[in-house]
């Protein structure tokens, strides 16, 4: 094991506090001593077995929290699938990593005989002693049995198709799917050595960080802000709180229940305590540190975030998967109130930023351009897609800045004299949905190939939905040029591809999408159609109740 491995502060904490609660999750707490038991002993099956790469169907609970620990323990590679994925997307997942085990909790048992039952490689299959009825408790291991499975054979049988990528696989923590303009989800290869990187990035900016503090997860595993609540929580020895999936769209109560003192979220979970009236003047007393990762934060939000939570430092950051979580980080000051979107920020230490011109040179100060961003934090590149490697992770050598290597981010930004990063919006039709990475184009083409018949294709769009031009989106709509389509059939064929953030809320049908002058598709004219009145109705605040809960599985 590689000393960059951040496994390794997990284990300075647990001798440090073997006896300080580490995780809470499913209304029980489990001590460092006995997460890192539980830790080592599925660790010990994984390391029986060949191959690189280790996936881990299930979320909030023991099994799943001990996963990415036990594979960076193996020497493995981690892939978390969730369960709130369709099980196609985890199949395309799977086929394409070729794990030689997979790790599966109570959640992902009722999934599994589906998911494994059309692989063309063997597994062998690791479920949690809870699926018989046995209880998990901190005096004993997880009950990790090898599970005879339609196609699971021995280790021995396993496929590794390697990473496709100029890198030992051993020096990659994890993988992270994320949406594709091409329609097939990206696997973004993470080191270890730009974990900790970023570990360390955060340990030294937040003091307050410690063995006291109890830390908020509301992120699903296969978001990678949920690798900062793990490996940043247990670096420093705090606890881990599971936020049961019950409370997980107005978790108000259950924060102030349990006294958490730190808060990380996306924006939308605030707009949405915002939305229900529980962004109240000091509804969250508890907290000390609230950070903001995933998407654009407003300055009335933020205002009213602050006002909320009194006692905290508040901070925005910002940073792609590719990028390993976050690299810049802005605090939030009661003047920025005022601003449309707060700033995000500086580089941390080991990362450099830069803005540049379509040519390939540097902005101007306030000049915006698109955002690179350059250093130890660097992600590997794509799984197996040496070609969007090369077109994103680019070698340039700027004068003043040490980084030869740079990831293009496709957002827009500027820095201004103070040397401050302001975003500025995409240069391309990604966007972000409650902190998930969508390319409009990936819904596109899997809904061209639904609604389209071999002798007709047709004409799609997508859309986002917000109340007013320039604010977060909170949904998503389709439009279908065609003179006989079904749109609750193609909307039930789209959740059995898609995760349910990129899933369209509505689909139209329309006779021809409109033109611009270009003859190009006039997205904002479809955009303006959807555009919703400030009081949002009945079915579609349902609608946003739904999805809010499938973001934060």
């Amino acid at each position: 094991m590689e000393d960059t491995n951040a496994v390794e502060y997990f284990l300075e904490s647990a001798r440090r506090f073997p006896d300080r609660p580490a995780l809470w999750v499913d209304g029980r707490t489990y001590s460092y001593r006995a997460l890192e038991s539980h830790a080592r002993r599925l660790a010990d099956r994984l390391a029986a077995v060949d191959g690189a790469v280790c996936a881990t169907l299930g979320e909030r609970s023991l099994t799943a929290y001990c996963a990415p620990l036990a594979c960076m323990l193996a020497g493995k590679i981690h892939v978390p699938l969730g369960t709130s994925f369709p099980e196609a997307r985890m199949a395309g997942i799977l086929e394409r990593t070729r794990p030689s085990v997979l790790i599966c909790d109570e959640n992902g048992l009722a999934l599994l005989p589906g998911l494994i039952a059309g692989l063309g490689f063997p597994m062998v299959m690791l479920t949690s002693g809870a699926s018989a009825g046995e209880a998990i408790d901190a005096a004993s291991s997880p009950k990790v049995d090898v599970a005879e499975a339609r196609r699971t054979k021995t280790a021995s049988d396993a496929v590794d198709a390697g990473s496709g990528l100029a890198v030992d696989d051993a020096r990659i923590a994890y993988l992270l799917f994320t949406s594709g303009s091409t329609g097939v989800p990206k696997g973004v290869a993470v080191g270890h050595a730009a974990l900790r990187a970023y570990v360390d990035a955060v340990v030294a900016r937040y003091p307050e960080l410690d063995e006291h503090q109890r830390c908020s997860q509301f992120f699903e595993p296969t978001f990678d802000l949920s690798m900062h609540d793990m490996f940043v929580t247990w670096a420093v020895g705090a606890c881990l709180y599971s936020v049961p999936r019950s409370a997980l769209l107005l978790p108000t109560d259950f924060v102030n229940e349990h006294r958490l003192t730190v808060w990380f979220s996306v924006p939308s979970m605030a707009a949405t305590l915002q939305r229900y009236r529980l962004l109240n003047p000091g509804a969250l007393p508890a907290v000390k540190l609230a950070l903001f990762c995933g998407e654009a934060l407003p300055g009335p939000l933020a205002a009213a975030w602050m006002a909320a939570a009194p006692n905290a430092r508040n901070e925005n950051l910002y940073g792609p998967t590719e990028a390993t979580i976050a690299c810049t980080a802005y605090r939030i000051h009661e003047e920025d109130r005022e601003r449309a979107v707060i700033p995000i920020g500086e580089a941390f230490p080991a990362m450099d930023i830069a803005v540049v011109r379509e040519d390939g040179t540097r902005c101007d100060i306030d000049e915006v351009g698109e955002l690179w961003l350059g250093g130890a934090q660097l992600a590997f590149g794509y799984w197996r897609d040496p070609a969007q490697t090369a077109a994103r992770f680019v070698d340039v050598h700027f004068d003043d800045l040490a980084s030869p290597r740079w990831y293009r981010t496709g957002d827009l930004a500027a820095i201004d004299p103070a040397g401050i990063a302001h975003f500025r919006g995409r240069a391309d039709r990604q966007v972000k949905l409650r902190g998930y990475r969508i390319e409009l184009q990936e819904v596109e083409a899997h809904l061209r190939e639904i609604c389209s018949a071999p002798d007709r294709p047709v004409d799609v769009a997508v859309v986002t939905i917000s109340a007013r031009s320039g604010e977060a989106a909170h949904g998503i709509a389709a439009f279908v040029a065609s003179a006989d389509f079904d749109a609750r059939a193609a909307l039930a064929a789209m959740k059995l591809r898609l995760p349910a953030y990129m899933v369209p809320s509505e689909i139209h049908r329309l006779d021809a999408l409109p033109l611009n002058n270009n003859g190009k598709i006039d997205y904002p004219a479809l955009a303006d159609r959807v555009r919703p009145p400030e009081r949002i109705p009945r079915a579609r605040r349902s609608a946003t109740i739904e999805n809010g809960m499938e973001y934060a599985k």
